[in-house]
């Protein structure tokens, strides 16, 4: 609650004024690159140069790339003086070049376009009016369609603190959402986290605001198997942890925590899995079912009626 309200009075305070004499661009778009590759990475500095929305700046963090991306970057900040360029000469991980980036940004809106994916002409200006057009909206995001298999990436329209016990519902190449509330709230990326720094993210922004995802596609997304997310076992293990945060968020109530979590398990000698408790039903050993849940009574072998739950 505490959040709410410092959003709300925070908004307007540190954007829309000059800097240094200059006019504060409308639109900070950020951009981590490591070691993108150039036929990947033009494309996507182009498609932000191109938007039909106009006043924006275009912050790019090259994060001690060994490719030749800075050069790349260089070539387009002599060509469009809308650029700003960091230039990290050793790779500092995403967590902190993410929070470079935000540090760095004067826009009163922020987006994020990564060095491999590519906006659509008109996404910058479809964003900037609806958060206009809704105040009480601090983050706002769009479909996605991946690049090469042309699947669309949806996310919930409308996701609450408790949808992301689930997963991360906010696609974070997707977003635009306002400056002054994440600041006001002190939110930044956590350095120490590798890959899912984005989930734990706007996990801790759903706390405090509201989220709203469009169905429009405005942005391409590029699958690669050599990313970050792509079958990594820390990956999997930060999501856990995530998770219990949320969950330590949401409640201390035993009975009520138990219903949340997906499973939990009771050993012996402190090492022996004996039974695997999910919400309906009771595993012996992990793969036998032991009990259904069935109304009010759970059912040996998913027959027997043999315990009654409590009202």
């Amino acid at each position: 609650m505490l959040c709410v309200f410092a959003g709300a009075f925070c908004v307007g305070v540190v954007c829309g004024v000059t800097h240094m004499g200059m006019a504060m661009p409308r639109v900070s778009v950020l951009m981590p690159v490591y070691n993108t590759d150039e036929e990947f990475l033009r494309p996507a500095i182009e498609s932000i140069l191109g938007q039909t929305y106009q006043d924006f700046e275009l912050v790019i963090l090259n994060d001690g790339s060994t490719n030749n991306a800075a050069s790349v970057i260089h070539e387009y900040v002599i060509r469009d003086n809308r650029i700003r360029f960091i230039n990290n000469p050793n790779n500092r991980g995403v967590g902190v070049g993410r929070n470079v980036l935000l540090d760095a940004a004067c826009g009163e809106f922020i987006a994020y376009n990564d060095s491999d994916d590519i906006s659509y002409p008109h996404r910058l200006e479809t964003q900037v009016k609806f958060l206009d057009s809704n105040p009480d909206i601090t983050v706002v995001g769009c479909a996605m369609k991946t690049i090469p298999s042309n699947r669309v990436i949806t996310c919930p329209p409308n996701p609450k603190i408790l949808d992301f016990y689930i997963a991360n519902m906010v696609a974070n190449p997707s977003v635009m959402f306002r400056r002054a509330d994440i600041n006001c709230a002190n939110i930044r990326y956590n350095p120490e986290y590798t890959t899912a720094e984005d989930y734990d993210f706007w996990a801790r922004v759903a706390r405090c605001f509201n989220i709203q995802n469009l169905s429009d596609v405005l942005v391409m997304y590029r699958e690669q198997e050599t990313s970050l997310s792509h079958n990594n076992p820390q990956m999997f293990h930060n999501n856990r942890i995530i998770q219990s945060k949320i969950l330590d968020y949401l409640t201390d109530c035993p009975q009520l925590r138990l219903f949340l979590a997906p499973s939990h398990r009771v050993y012996v000698f402190g090492f022996l899995p004996v039974l695997k408790i999910k919400r309906t039903r009771i595993y012996l050993f992990d793969v036998l079912p032991l009990f259904k849940l069935r109304g009010k009574w759970w059912c040996l072998f998913d027959v027997i009626p043999m315990y009654k739950r409590g009202k």
